[in-house]
């Protein structure tokens, strides 16, 4: 495959880099809601719940900054076209997912931090404490919970179909995934 025909060196390093910690992060999600918190545990048992969540904010908060660097390098550097060989409605399909899953990938940090500004608790990147730009309130709290777990849900669904197509693309013998490998690099 000619180099015109991959992405390039930083378009291919920030997507795995931002689907590890995306991959992540979904697991880490799944994992820490289901943690007990502190109130529920008997006492003298001291929950681990809050690392699990500052943990959470800050790879996410790290996600976002890392996701709008590639919306930024991605709207600036072109993308490579895909073979001919590909039928029409499969490029377009391509481009649509691609498109939702920018924008689930900018919303679900955004619904996360906007989550965490209204939670009773500081928001915390690596330790630092963010200013709080709003009063600590519930129901918007659990407004942007809702979002962002509907969010979570449907950013899982666009990425089994991501991985399926690359495989079924892989498994067919097209190149299309070397667009995207980090062998070449």
């Amino acid at each position: 495959m000619s180099d015109s025909a991959r992405y390039d060196r930083v378009q291919v390093i920030l997507h795995w880099i931002i689907a590890a910690i995306v991959l992540f992060m979904i697991a880490l999600g799944l994992y820490m809601i289901e943690l007990p918190k502190q109130s529920e545990l008997p006492a003298g048992e001291e929950s681990v719940r809050a690392f699990y969540f500052l943990l959470h904010k800050s790879m996410g908060i790290t996600a976002a900054m890392l996701i709008l660097l590639r919306v930024f390098w991605r709207f600036t550097h072109q993308a490579p076209p895909l073979p001919e060989t590909v039928p029409k409605w499969q490029q377009k399909a391509a481009g649509a997912i691609h498109w939702v899953l920018y924008g689930v990938m900018i919303a679900m940090p955004l619904s996360g931090y906007m989550q965490s500004i209204f939670s009773k608790y500081d928001t915390k990147f690596w330790g630092i404490v963010l200013p709080r730009v709003a009063e600590a309130d519930n129901a918007m709290r659990e407004n942007f919970f809702q979002v962002h777990e509907c969010l979570a849900f449907l950013f899982i669904g666009l990425i089994v179909i991501h991985i399926a197509a690359a495989i079924k693309h892989r498994l067919s013998g097209t190149e299309i995934t070397d667009r995207m490998s980090l062998r070449k690099y």
